[in-house]
């Protein structure tokens, strides 16, 4: 996503007369009233004046948005005429959430057939919050010829910590229970882990260690994998179920395959018997990969210890939690965002909980930065909650539930994907380990 420092908002005090006037033109001999109810904007010819904020365009169409929330369409010919900064333009120099007077002539069918555009002035954040969630823009928002631009920091709520977390769509358990679990992110510690903390300047060594170290002791196991999709199209974000999808995933030397795989309860047809990571993300269902070892270890493969910063400290169950941030590179393997035929590895922020005692890594999310301006996306963001979970005679500490958020580019058009991870077993003997605190028939 663009800095939205690139842009200027200019924050204007006005009244709702200001924000947008209609102003009628001379009667033609073809008017003999400026509007009645079979022509509300007056007879053919009639000239009409409108001042609102451009929400899109796609070349043949302008959309503007009043005071009173109507969007107005005008048609576009090759004789409309289009000024900014007091200067002749283009369609192509304006940009979405411009303040702009449209002056327009009602043609013999009633609609508005726009004459100039003139560029008024930039929005304000709150008039660009108002666009972003405009329908007009969610259903056109792909033929959008207009220049993009960002919300502005302070009005933008699309983010994931922000958003609520629903619960998953339905039951995945023998008897249709959802095995949920209490809220956190602390299993069970280990009895071994009972030291003292870790001196700050220490931990994120302490931490890269036992990155390095535990992942190498991972057993061959399997889990089962439940995706559950939603989306939302309101401001405030409110999900919507849209379905669920379950796997079976096999960790094995280091590899993650995908099999038993459903998609709203019935059984995929003609999926591969052990599906890999790049035909889970052809189902284009912003499917989750890499979640027991690849971001971690990706994070700590592209950044020293000097470019992890403390953010601060938390308690959780009487235990110190250390909060890291961190930001990597453009280009990174650590993140990619895959639209359709889209793929682009952008920048990214994040940020991490780490135990003080032991250096462990409970919980991990990452925000994309820097999308580019024509990815259908401009928002986001993955995030990993990990609990101890007991395999053979060992403790591991592993993905209980992730989360996937993203949202088409200049709008509240958003989805979120939960996934849950249960029934951790190991590979060979297939013996099964559930998480501690669960329901009776997870035991």
């Amino acid at each position: 996503m663009p800095p939205a420092a690139a842009l200027i908002f200019l924050t204007v005090a006005m009244d709702l007369g200001a924000f947008a006037q209609i102003t009628f033109g001379p009667p033609s001999e073809h008017s003999t009233t400026p509007a009645s109810p079979g022509w509300p904007l007056g007879r053919p010819h009639t000239r009409v004046t409108l001042n609102g904020l451009a929400i899109c365009s796609d070349g043949t169409t302008l959309s503007i948005e009043l005071a009173d929330q109507r969007v107005i369409r005008f048609q576009l010919d090759e004789k409309t005429r289009y000024s900014r900064d007091t200067k002749p333009g283009s369609l192509a120099s304006f940009h979405m959430a411009d303040f702009v007077q449209v002056e327009s002539e009602v043609d013999n069918k009633g609609f508005l057939l726009a004459h100039s555009v003139r560029f008024v002035r930039e929005a304000a954040p709150s008039e660009m919050a108002e666009v972003f969630q405009s329908p007009e823009l969610m259903q056109r928002w792909q033929a959008n010829v207009l220049g993009a631009s960002d919300l502005h920091p302070t009005e933008d709520d699309r983010a994931l910590h922000l958003v609520s977390k629903p619960e998953p769509i339905r039951g995945f358990g023998p008897d249709g229970a959802t095995g949920s679990r209490p809220s956190g992110l602390l299993g069970a510690i280990p009895p071994e882990a009972e030291t003292s903390p870790a001196a700050d300047d220490e931990l994120i060594s302490l931490t890269r260690q036992w990155v390095n170290d535990s992942f190498k002791k991972l057993p061959n196991f399997r889990a089962k994998q439940i995706t559950s999709m939603f989306k939302s199209i309101s401001k405030p974000v409110k999900w919507i179920p849209e379905e669920f999808v379950t796997a079976e995933v096999a960790y094995e030397d280091d590899g993650e395959s995908y099999s038993d795989l459903h998609v709203g309860g019935k059984r995929l047809a003609n999926a591969p018997a052990a599906a890999d990571a790049a035909y889970m993300r052809s189902l284009d269902k912003a499917w989750s990969t890499g979640d027991f070892k690849t971001i971690s270890h990706c994070v700590f493969s592209e950044l020293p210890d000097s470019d992890f910063r403390k953010a601060g400290t938390e308690d959780f169950h009487g235990e110190r939690l250390v909060r890291y941030e961190f930001a990597g590179p453009r280009s990174s393997s650590c993140i990619g965002v895959n639209f359709k035929s889209q793929i682009t590895y952008p920048a990214y922020n994040g940020s991490m909980k780490v135990r003080a005692r032991t250096g462990e890594i409970l919980h991990v999310e990452m925000e994309a930065s820097g999308i580019p301006a024509a990815f259908p996306l401009d928002r986001a963001e993955r995030s990993i909650d990990f609990e101890s979970v007991r395999i053979g005679s060992a403790q591991y500490l592993l993905p209980a539930t992730a989360y996937w958020f993203g949202c088409f580019r200049s709008s509240y058009s958003c989805f979120l994907n939960r996934i849950d991870f249960r029934d951790y077993r190991r590979f060979e003997a297939d013996s099964k380990v559930s998480f501690g605190n669960l329901p009776a028939n997870h035991q």
